[in-house]
């Protein structure tokens, strides 16, 4: 059977390379997923195919490591993310498995600006992605995640012009899922989490989702936000300058004008709920009447009298104001 010879990091809580060019390329026998201890039993798996559909989440993140058959082993995980209950903490402590997932992330940086990217070179992004996002769900990794600042890497899907193709719009709305999935502030990381958002300036980027994405995007950032001014510190730090204060105002404005023309409930309720987290700041800046006219007619109207009906949240929101 043929030997890993790899080398260990020094920082094995982050499961990271020493460097970001150390090869993660490595041999590994098919007889990983025979059970017999026979040299002549190893022999003859060797010369067998591999069976992926039989392997178990264990035996895959072995195989990681493999180039050639990576692709497939990320498409077997990711069917295995609601049936292994082990699997966030199995991908984040096995070695290099995390990096691995970064270098299929940000091997499209190169293709963004312009736009380059290929549905296929999408789409395979995207599944590494969507594997961060089984470690975002586990408060342990969640954690991990935070600490090694891996969010980071994930801004760059982010930022829009208004005008992206479909592959790059793709990226970013799962992007915005990994992030959204972080985004659970009640849990014990959950302050770091908020911490790392705040420090890390990822308000400006959701807000530009929000204005310029499109309808989904638009509506996992406007989440994100909501659920940051549900925080006490996050409404802090929402409010530390006007000029912070009023681009949350201006472009949740714009995104209840968009909603006017294409409704949809989940996505105004979050809006709705925005403004009533902001609703207290607003009347001590500005009087009842001015911090009324911060809120879009539409609201009052009835605009979404066919979606909304009798709301509490759209009376709330007029009597509160």
């Amino acid at each position: 059977m043929a030997t890993i010879d790899i080398t260990l990091t020094s920082s094995p809580s982050l499961n990271l390379p020493d460097s970001p060019f150390t090869d993660t390329t490595l041999t590994l026998s098919p007889s990983l997923f025979n059970t017999s201890s026979s040299p002549s039993s190893a022999v003859v798996t060797q010369q067998t195919p591999l069976d992926l559909d039989a392997a178990t989440a264990n035996q895959l993140v072995l195989l990681f490591h493999d180039v050639n058959l990576r692709e497939e082993v990320v498409d077997q995980l990711i069917k295995k993310r609601d049936t292994c209950e082990n699997l966030a903490l199995l991908l984040w402590n096995t070695f290099n498995v995390a990096y691995i997932l970064l270098q299929e992330v940000t091997v499209v940086y190169r293709k963004l600006s312009p736009s380059k990217l290929s549905p296929r070179e999408s789409t395979r992004a995207c599944k590494a992605l969507a594997l961060f996002q089984v470690m975002a769900n586990y408060p342990e990794t969640r954690r991990g995640l935070i600490e090694a600042r891996i969010p980071y890497y994930f801004y760059p899907f982010l930022k829009t012009n208004g005008n992206d193709d479909q592959p790059l719009e793709y990226l970013r709305l799962t992007s915005l899922g990994v992030l959204g999935s972080l985004t659970t502030f009640d849990d014990p990381y959950g302050s770091d989490v908020l911490t790392f958002f705040m420090e890390s300036q990822v308000v400006p980027l959701c807000l530009g989702c929000m204005d310029l994405g499109d309808e989904l995007s638009s509506m996992v950032a406007t989440l994100m936000v909501m659920k940051m001014l549900m925080q006490e510190a996050g409404m802090t730090y929402c409010c530390a300058s006007a000029h912070r204060f009023y681009s949350i105002v201006q472009v949740l404005y714009r995104v209840v004008e968009k909603l006017s023309e294409k409704p949809c409930l989940l996505h105004l309720k979050y809006v709705i709920r925005c403004y009533l987290s902001y609703s207290v700041v607003l009347k001590f800046v500005c009087s009842c009447d001015a911090s009324r006219r911060q809120v879009p007619p539409q609201l009052f109207d009835n605009t979404f009298k066919g979606i909304l009906r009798v709301s509490s949240y759209a009376f709330f929101l007029y009597t509160y104001l």
